[in-house]
């Protein structure tokens, strides 16, 4: 797990809330306030949609926040800053899939629960923090260590200084 301070807050929101920066990942929750409190529970409501949507969607569990990045812009939009954001984004598990296959680390992909972004802007500072959850106990860092530079690269590659 690392831990970062956003240097360019308004870069990084523009990149959140505007461009495709964190679309294909999926998030686990959503905390804003406002002019109120808003929580987004981020599970899918399988009851809601069609058997066609589903078929789609296949084991995804959670939304991407492709699919609910207009409704969090509009929460904010305004003048005013939020006095308080947090997001919790989870990469995908074929995407977690890939990672381990692609650079031969010694976890399988079962056994990661899920790699992490966490997103909290607070009184004007906007932190994030990398985390890793395993349904197994492992001294092994490996992964750990692989997300927490993949996450620094990522930034580094959209421009996000940190």
């Amino acid at each position: 797990m690392v831990s970062f301070n956003v240097i360019d807050i308004k870069l990084f929101m523009n990149n959140l809330l505007r461009e495709n920066m964190f679309d294909e990942f999926e998030v686990s929750s959503v905390e804003l306030n406002t002019f109120t409190k808003f929580n987004i529970s981020c599970d899918l409501n399988k009851k809601y949609l069609s058997s066609d949507e589903i078929e789609i969607l296949g084991d995804r569990k959670l939304v991407k926040w492709s699919e609910i990045k207009d409704i969090a812009f509009y929460m904010i939009k305004g003048n005013k800053t939020p006095s308080y954001l947090k997001i919790v984004f989870a990469l995908p598990h074929d995407k977690i899939e890939s990672m381990v296959k692609k650079h031969e680390l010694s976890i399988k992909a079962d056994n990661v629960n899920g790699l992490f972004i966490n997103i909290l802007f607070e009184d004007n500072v906007l932190k994030c923090t990398t985390g890793s959850s395993m349904n197994i106990f492992t001294l092994d860092k490996t992964l750990e260590n692989y997300w927490d530079n993949s996450v620094k690269t990522f930034f580094k590659k959209h421009g996000i200084a940190v």
